[in-house]
């Protein structure tokens, strides 16, 4: 069984790799795409809602370790300035079903920032190949940093773009 769900999500992110070949990866300088979708309180949100903040997109899924890993950091991005303009998003993506296990997964862990359920348009506007991915976005939309390979560095380089836009 768990070879199967292993072999299913390789053929799964080889789909999503081969269906962006075609479309240009997003970079720093774009205007970040926008959504509309439904986050684990109910509500629903679109990028544009946060227009005149910072936005950091945290985009995972629960079988990503990494993704994980790095989740009490983004937390404390969030504890850290959320009361200064700043609006951390963990975007749910490339893990369609698991709604109501990453909900507990959070309630679990006590995190406090917004947690959204993506889908595969979100993967396709974002051209979300690998996760964990991060994308910082500024208060007119414009994308200031979108890391899709790991970065020892990523804390910093997010706070230090935090501070230099705020």
């Amino acid at each position: 069984m768990k070879k199967k769900i292993i072999f299913l999500k390789v053929i799964f992110m080889l789909s999503v790799s081969l269906n962006l070949s075609a479309q240009e990866t997003l970079k720093v300088g774009d205007t970040a795409p926008n959504f509309e979708l439904q986050a684990s309180n109910g509500n629903t949100y679109n990028l544009s809602d946060f227009k005149g903040k910072m936005v950091v997109l945290d985009f995972w899924a629960m079988w990503c370790g990494p993704c994980k890993k790095k989740m009490p950091k983004i937390q404390e991005l969030h504890k850290t300035y959320n009361k200064k303009g700043v609006e951390v998003l963990g975007m749910l993506a490339m893990n369609s079903g698991a709604e109501d296990k990453a909900k507990a997964y959070f309630n679990d862990k006590g995190y406090s920032f917004k947690l959204i359920y993506g889908n595969d348009q979100l993967v396709k506007d974002y051209g979300l190949m690998f996760l964990p991915t991060v994308t910082v976005i500024d208060q007119k939309g414009v994308i200031l940093y979108h890391s899709t390979k790991p970065n020892p560095n990523e804390y910093e380089d997010i706070v230090k773009l935090i501070k230099e836009h705020s």
